[in-house]
């Protein structure tokens, strides 16, 4: 894709973005602005996951860390919110280098394994340390208000400050794929032996892209905790590593829109197949994921990408057809 076409792709998302407070409900607002907190930590994976090739399915477990980290801050500190997300964001990344110093060691399939057990086991371990994390009960903060100087309402304050932080890990992931830094990543995914040989350090480079990615997460689930000013176990099950494993293979795994498109599906078609018939949403979700991952196999990015670029060929061959010739008449008039 062309400079150009990508300038103008950001500017319509963020102009998409800007616009969305005006165009959607209270509660639809505060929907999306959920999502924008899961688009963090897809963006993390994606990172991890298409450009690094590291298969990770702790993501809510780095999730949960963040959320936590703003709640105990924010509830036993008296702490601003907003000024914990950077602390929420630097200790989850601190604990992806602790949980992947050992584990990047790992071949791929091992690695997922254990990664997933990392999110088994974290609900388990909010409930033992109740003493810190209130246990069942979770943790209650002060619901953050908007400034006097903003006239919106506070869904709308709330959902700039969630887009805000979606737009940075953006921002730095588009950063981090492109020049020197995209090479190594894209190197070491394809051949870790080839990587090594061109001289890249690749535990360095790999705990690097583990702690971005947690960080990523951690600074979502900082946001989730404002956003719902509550936070407890049951809100980080290991099925929130799934939904955003899932959220990302849907939307593209090297995609930086595909973690936005994917967050907003495993938020909302759920809700939707159980509007449709609650005995059988479960399934009807099933159903959706099976058929998305058939139709589009690549991403729903990868989808609309090749969708387009068929368009635009059928429509170039089209006008470069020559025109049929005209043939003279058969037999003129007698004069």
């Amino acid at each position: 894709m062309r400079s150009r076409e990508q300038a103008a792709l950001v500017v319509l998302a963020v102009g998409l973005l800007a616009a969305l407070p005006l165009l959607l409900s209270s509660y639809l607002l505060f929907q999306v602005s959920l999502a924008l907190t899961f688009a963090m930590a897809i963006l993390g994976l994606n990172l991890l996951l298409g450009y690094g090739g590291q298969v990770c399915i702790a993501q809510g477990a780095f999730f949960a860390c963040g959320a936590y980290t703003t709640a105990i801050l924010a509830s036993t500190y008296d702490i601003n919110p907003l000024l914990t997300l950077p602390a929420a964001a630097l200790l989850t990344s601190l604990v992806g280098v602790a949980i992947g110093l050992p584990a990047l060691r790992l071949p791929g399939l091992q690695l997922a394994v254990v990664t997933f057990g990392i999110a088994a086991v974290v609900p388990q371990l909010l409930l033992k340390l109740d003493w810190l994390t209130g246990g069942v009960a979770g943790i209650g903060i002060d619901p953050l208000e908007k400034p006097v100087w903003f006239f919106g309402s506070e869904e709308t304050w709330l959902y700039y400050l969630c887009a805000a932080g979606a737009c940075l890990c953006a921002a730095v992931m588009a950063r981090l794929v492109h020049g020197d830094s995209g090479r190594a990543l894209r190197a070491l995914r394809d051949n870790a032996s080839i990587a090594a040989s061109l001289g890249i350090d690749l535990i360095k480079t790999r705990l690097t892209v583990f702690a971005i990615s947690s960080a990523f997460a951690g600074l979502g689930g900082g946001f989730y905790a404002i956003l719902n000013a509550y936070v407890s176990p049951q809100a980080f099950l290991a099925t929130r590593s799934i939904d955003i494993l899932v959220g990302s293979i849907l939307g593209g795994v090297s995609s930086v829109i595909g973690a936005f498109i994917g967050a907003v599906f495993v938020l909302f078609v759920p809700d939707w197949a159980s509007e449709i018939n609650p005995a059988l949403g479960g399934l009807i979700y099933g159903l959706c994921l099976i058929g998305m991952i058939l139709i589009a196999r690549d991403g729903l990015v990868g989808l609309v990408a090749r969708t387009v670029r068929r368009l635009l060929t059928a429509l170039s061959n089209k006008e470069t057809q020559p025109l049929p010739v005209q043939r003279p008449a058969q037999g003129g008039e007698h004069s």
